[in-house]
């Protein structure tokens, strides 16, 4: 059972690897695409493409440690305060625990019954009422130095696929083998990510593809609205 929990934990990460990498291809495809747009100078695109990754991968990194670092922060106060009302108030928080069980469908009895009965063990109880009341899991509990981690390696992945055709190619035959390593990538994604959700597969991989060539487009198009010379 313990090691359901910690798969099923492990497998909530799939949020950061997922918007990770696809923000480091799409970011990446757009960007390099747009300037390409601007100027035809390849060592240009890849330095211009490489400045983008890093910064994109450090910017991604504290987006994440900072925005699950407010998230825990605010959910531990929230269970702290919980917490307090149930050393202060018991009966309030059993009784909010039993409308929980019978909003999933369990008879008052029921409910009743196992509500008393978990409430003679308090941290059986505190981690049911964190579940049920408050709706706090064990997935949900995300802690931020991993998470940023695993963006920023993510997005670092994800830009490093793009820029790699850079480094043996010239002009549109490196660009279209970027977009087309691009959207592989995104199938790859969607595809896997509709393995796990038990989603449809070829729906999933084309919305992500979908996406990065909308991305593409824009930059592309961008670019070739600078003025000639711009990047020079």
């Amino acid at each position: 059972m313990g090691e359901r929990r910690e798969e099923i934990r492990w497998l909530s990460q799939i949020r950061e690897v997922v918007f990770g990498v696809q923000d480091g291809l799409v970011s990446t495809v757009g960007f390099v695409a747009g300037v390409h747009g601007a100027t035809a100078d390849n060592r240009l695109v890849l330095l211009a493409g490489i400045v983008q990754m890093i910064a994109g991968a450090f910017s991604m990194a504290a987006g994440a440690y900072l925005s699950t670092k407010a998230e825990r922060e605010v959910v531990e106060g929230r269970v702290r305060a919980e917490h307090a009302r149930y050393a202060d108030e018991p009966y309030m928080a059993q009784e909010a625990l039993l409308t929980a069980l019978e909003a999933d469908g369990l008879p008052r009895d029921k409910a009743y019954r196992v509500v008393k009965l978990i409430s003679a063990e308090r941290d059986a109880f505190l981690r049911t009422f964190r579940e049920k009341v408050l709706g706090v899991g064990a997935a949900q509990e995300r802690v931020p130095v991993p998470a940023a981690l695993l963006m920023g390696v993510s997005f670092a992945l994800g830009a490093i696929i793009v820029l790699a055709p850079y480094f043996v190619l010239a002009g549109y035959g490196a660009l279209w083998t970027a977009v087309g390593l691009t959207g592989v990538a995104l199938f790859g994604i969607g595809v896997a990510k509709a393995v796990l959700a038990g989603t449809r597969l070829l729906v999933s991989g084309l919305e992500f593809i979908l996406v990065a060539a909308a991305a593409a487009g824009v930059g592309y198009l961008l670019g070739l609205l600078l003025p000639p010379g711009f990047a020079a």
